[in-house]
């Protein structure tokens, strides 16, 4: 026979001990128990007050981090708690509208390192997220959605009329694009968008063919147009047609670990590693060129998804190489990558938003199977726009995700659907 509980009324059992969340009508309905340990009871007036009780019974001052999510439904509390667990913080619950007593009590004494909101405005409003800023000295965290490849396209696509997607994503990949991306037209369009409350995301991409040139460490290879001087003139005529009153996320260099004639290692000859110093300085002068000309702009290093696939310490490839460019990503505003691989991008989200995290905050700079393959999106996003995989990405410091296009997920009317719940739910 299976026994349903109420929220207020879950039983956590171990072989050791057990324990019983909830008040009185008995939880277990009487039903003898089979312990050779003790059992204890954690209750409180009511839910709110039960969840602040089990962390203080198991929770010290200054947790690395809490999560919040509504308790008016057991779905997000469900999908955050091992989230919590595994990141050392408690799950505390709130209201729609406003926090409980019992849960500001419990965050008053916590002294969280961070906060993470589980679910979107529908279920936690914005009022709260802006209260919880006073009970945390670091970030209250939840999800923005994004859109490309152009603002012109993601304005006005479907997904964004009907769900919180609040960024749009324009790509700058070389000069060709100066035209018509810092003309009148668009820069009007770029001012509309921070008047209706969203952001937008400027992707740098440089392509073209790698070869020999001259730089201060040395004769190096690889693509030239990131170290030319034309590059940051360019960037700052960007910058200056995106600048305005919302704030502008910037993703320079996406993919750079292509850009060098050996890819995805810091030393495997000596003009790479001559490449990788001379793009480091370009990056730092890049982004102080980027953040003169459009103060709202927060800069982030653009890494390629695969990155924590494989390892290769003797010539600082794969996961090695990160270590490399520690003061780049510490310098940084938060940090990004792209998640484009053809079979399956779940394990490369996971991996790269973890260890990315520990340098600040995270975005999924652009999302897309390489391959257009539907399967693999369909795949990928319902592994991934879930209660649990978001509560768990966030606890690493996810804080934004962009569908490089709007293809894949208007693909069909099923995967719409899902994809637009998933932002309504999780978006803000």
């Amino acid at each position: 026979m299976t026994y349903r509980l109420p929220m207020h009324r879950l039983v956590l059992a171990v072989s050791l001990a057990i324990v019983v969340l909830g008040t009185a009508p008995a939880a277990l309905n009487g039903r003898p128990v089979n312990s050779s340990g003790s059992v204890t009871r954690l209750a409180g007036a009511d839910r709110y007050a039960t969840a602040a009780a089990v962390s203080r019974s198991s929770q010290p001052v200054g947790v690395p981090v809490a999560y919040i999510a509504t308790g008016a439904g057991f779905p997000d509390a469900l999908g955050a708690g091992p989230a919590a667990a595994r990141q050392g913080g408690p799950l505390l619950l709130t209201a729609s509208g406003s926090l409980p007593k019992a849960t500001t009590d419990e965050l008053r004494r916590l002294k969280p390192g961070r906060i993470v909101v589980v679910g979107g405005t529908a279920v936690v409003a914005p009022a709260v997220v802006s209260a919880l800023a006073g009970y945390t000295s670091g970030s209250v965290t939840r999800l923005t959605f994004g859109l490309g490849p152009t603002v012109d396209s993601a304005k006005d696509a479907r997904i964004t009329r009907e769900a919180p997607v609040r960024m749009m994503s324009v790509w700058y990949n070389g000069p060709h694009d100066l035209g018509w991306l810092t003309d009148s037209y668009h820069q009007g369009m770029y001012d509309a968008q921070y008047a209706a409350g969203r952001s937008l995301h400027l992707i740098v991409y440089s392509g073209g063919t790698e070869g020999s040139l001259t730089t201060s460490h040395g004769t190096a290879c690889g693509r030239p147009y990131p170290l030319s001087d034309r590059f940051l003139k360019d960037v700052r005529q960007v910058a200056g047609a995106l600048a305005g009153s919302g704030t502008l996320y910037v993703t320079l260099f996406s993919e750079f670990q292509t850009y060098a004639c050996r890819d995805n290692a810091w030393n495997p000859t000596v003009e790479t590693n001559r490449y990788w110093r001379a793009l480091q300085e370009r990056y730092l002068a890049a982004r102080t060129a980027i953040r003169a000309e459009a103060p709202n702009a927060r800069v982030s290093l653009g890494w390629g998804g695969w990155q924590m696939r494989f390892d290769e310490p003797a010539i600082g490839g794969g996961r090695s190489m990160f270590q490399y460019f520690t003061g780049v990503m510490d310098a940084s505003d938060f940090q990004s990558f792209q998640a484009m691989q053809s079979d399956t991008n779940v394990a490369d989200v996971r991996a790269m938003t973890q260890r990315l995290g520990q340098y600040g905050p995270v975005m999924l700079a652009h999302y897309k199977p390489n391959s257009g393959s539907q399967a693999t999106f369909d795949t990928d996003t319902r592994a991934m726009l879930t209660e649990t995989f978001l509560a768990e990405m966030r606890g690493y410091g996810l804080f934004a995700w962009s569908f490089m296009d709007q293809h894949n997920v208007s693909a069909s009317e099923t995967t719409y659907q899902f994809v637009k719940q998933a932002i309504q739910r999780h978006g803000h």
